[in-house]
């Protein structure tokens, strides 16, 4: 099999722009995202895992033909062609867009926690629809329902993908048959082979699907999408206890599926979830609008509005195509004009008000988008996008900023980890000075996307507002969310560490310091800190250390002499802090604080003659001083003068008669 590159040609006539996949890693071989004369966007082309195999081409191509008659639906994903190109089977199929986040598939969405009960509600509505339809257009079965294949899209539209193109699994480990529970089936193995064909994905296979694939219909495909449905209540938890070093991996997920009952989950649909997964399929939902009819039920004792899909038609979906082509090529006259006959024909359709609503935005039609943006969300108040759009618009047309926080926190209620949407919110809140929330909402965009270069940057910029402003709690409250995101972002650590210290808050600022020194052991500005800390801490023994470093790297010796001198003398080392001190002294007598270090030390054993003497000579020198700083250093140096005086006439008072 041909492995192609980016920017190699596939036959000459498709460019390739990006590989997803790879053997083995999907059902097919390769996925490439090419551009072609043909079409004003990307596809993609899927090519044939086992090429080998005329038994595979067969098959492949039948089935690929049956997902291009089905033609277009607005829950299917479109495929266009199957062909031999360079001797290799291709099908060419419509590419689901990423969002802002990276995300065009249900595994994205499930990665990030449970799936909210409206969205589970729309999209279980939106797959029945779409099966439906597949199902009217001859396809039986579609044998590999997961997350992978249920992709979404930017207007956050559930499509399923890749019908009939499951991929042929090989039984693993040894080979003979197994006991199960009575009454239920289990494969019968000959030879190197299964009777009949093992075809999906292992997770999501009905157990009548292990026995023989071929002859499976939509019941198997309704208890995959019962796995869905439990991962997606659940925050993508499975409903079944699975060794992953099983010898037989094969087997065990037939085990599972044919014997274990799934586990209990907390939430409305979990009568639908156990009917789905039925071990029989004569006891599961016979039909997607059975299914469907259940899900509706539900969202009413919800009170939760499921929109009902639109079917639109090829005509009218590439005049949304163009709408949306004539926005890039800066025609936004065009756009409108498309927009606009698309929402007379389909004012049902939620996703063309959205786009009407965003057309307007460029061209500074705030109250018009305003307008239409409100109307999808009538149509489908569950659409993300539009909430965020929503909030953009609200804040241009001078909303109360409760107004602009309330579509924001619509919008992340649906999609909690849209960091787009919470970067949107951000500016309004800096504005109208509401630093808590902007804090927080900026570290929780951290938390979800930590290497986002516009996050980061809002991040750093926030901060220093933060800092100038001296909303010192807030900051704290979007460092420790930045440190826990960006555990090795230094710089991160360091103005943790300084903003601990501002606080007085020694313990924790020695921790972020510690965090610098591990993360970058040549940060002289880290052991710097800590060696302070550690001396105002009193641990003398890290202080020393510290300081030991300092000296042998030659930064801030004479702060190291300092440092390392009084540890040694408030641990009970006085001579070894005199010894220590005397040879820096000595060749730097003119420095006043050396002086007042050996004053100290002097003044802890009570020596207070020697202790004057050393504090004259900083005086003197410090008179002799023109720094910036002299005047303060020198009422030091007076003030201790003083308080050993005092201490030494009190010594020197004869004791209390009896």
């Amino acid at each position: 099999m041909n492995q192609y590159k980016p920017g190699d040609r596939i036959g000459g006539e498709y460019k390739v722009l990006k590989v997803f996949g790879g053997e083995n890693r999907s059902g097919m071989g390769v996925v490439y995202l090419v551009s072609d004369r043909e079409y004003p966007k990307p596809i993609v082309l899927k090519t044939l895992q086992d090429a080998d195999s005329e038994d595979s081409k067969r098959r492949f191509v039948s089935e690929a033909a049956a997902w291009i008659n089905a033609g277009a639906h607005a829950n299917l994903v479109q495929a266009y062609w199957v062909r031999d190109i360079a001797g290799q089977l291709f099908v060419a199929a419509e590419y689901i867009q990423p969002d802002e986040e990276e995300r065009n598939n249900l595994t994205h969405f499930l990665s990030q926690g449970p799936v909210p009960i409206e969205l589970i509600l729309l999209w279980s509505s939106q797959f029945c629809s779409g099966m439906n339809y597949a199902l009217s257009k001859g396809i039986r079965a579609h044998r590999d329902i997961k997350p992978d294949n249920l992709m979404i899209d930017s207007t956050g539209t559930l499509k399923v993908t890749d019908f009939g193109l499951a991929k042929l699994i090989a039984p693993e480990g040894p080979l003979r048959r197994r006991a199960v529970r009575p009454g239920a089936a289990a494969p019968v193995f000959l030879g190197n082979t299964i009777a009949g064909s093992i075809l999906g994905t292992l997770p999501y296979m009905a157990p009548e699907q292990f026995l023989d694939a071929k002859t499976v219909d939509r019941r198997a495909d309704i208890y995959s999408f019962g796995i869905v449905l439990f991962q997606m209540a659940t925050g993508n938890r499975y409903p079944f206890s699975i060794k992953s070093d099983a010898a037989d991996i094969t087997y065990e997920y037939f085990r599972a599926h044919a014997e274990q009952p799934p586990l209990a989950v907390e939430s409305p649909i979990a009568p639908v979830i156990s009917k789905c997964l039925q071990k029989t399929p004569a006891r599961r939902y016979a039909t997607y609008s059975a299914l469907l009819a259940d899900l509706e039920h539900i969202a009413g004792a919800l009170r939760i509005t499921i929109p009902r899909t639109i079917h639109v038609s090829k005509e009218n979906e590439e005049l949304y195509a163009q709408a949306q082509s004539y926005v890039a090529l800066g025609n936004p006259d065009g756009a409108l004009a498309a927009i606009d006959e698309y929402v007379q024909k389909y004012p049902e359709n939620d996703c063309g008000w959205t786009e009407k609503g965003r057309i307007h935005f460029e061209r500074g039609e705030y109250r018009e988008g305003l307008a239409a943006t409100t109307k999808s969300l009538e149509v489908n108040p569950y659409n993300t996008h539009a909430w965020n759009n929503l909030g953009i618009l609200l804040y241009r047309t001078h909303a109360t900023i409760a107004e602009v926080k309330r579509a924001y926190t619509n919008a992340l209620r649906f999609d909690p980890y849209n960091t787009a949407t919470m970067m949107n919110l951000v500016g309004p809140l800096i504005d109208h000075e509401e630093w808590l929330d902007a804090a927080t909402i900026t570290g929780r965009a951290l938390g979800a996307r930590p290497e986002k270069p516009l996050i980061l940057q809002k991040a750093e910029a926030l901060l220093k507002v933060l800092f100038e402003r001296r909303k010192l709690r807030e900051a704290e409250i979007l460092l420790r969310n930045w440190t826990e995101a960006r555990p090795a972002d230094v710089d991160a650590w360091h103005n943790l560490g300084l903003l601990s210290l501002d606080s007085a808050n020694i313990c924790h600022s020695i921790e972020c310091f510690e965090h610098v020194r591990r993360l970058a052991p040549d940060d002289n500005f880290a052991v710097v800190q800590l060696a302070k800390l550690f001396f105002q801490d009193k641990k003398g023994r890290q202080c020393v250390e510290c300081c030991n470093e300092l000296l042998e790297r030659g930064h801030e010796p004479l702060l190291a002499v300092s440092l390392k001198a009084r540890a040694l003398n408030y641990m009970g080392w006085y001579d070894r802090a005199l010894a220590f001190l005397k040879p820096y002294l000595d060749h730097n007598p003119a420095n006043d604080a050396l002086w007042v270090v050996l004053a100290e030390i002097h003044e802890y054993r009570e020596e207070f003659v020697a202790a004057i003497d050393a504090l004259g000579n900083a005086q003197r020198l410090l008179r002799g001083n023109s720094s910036e700083n002299r005047t303060e250093s020198l009422q030091f140096v007076n003030q201790k003068i003083e308080q050993i005086l005092a201490r030494k006439a009190e010594q020197q008072q004869p004791g209390d008669a009896n």
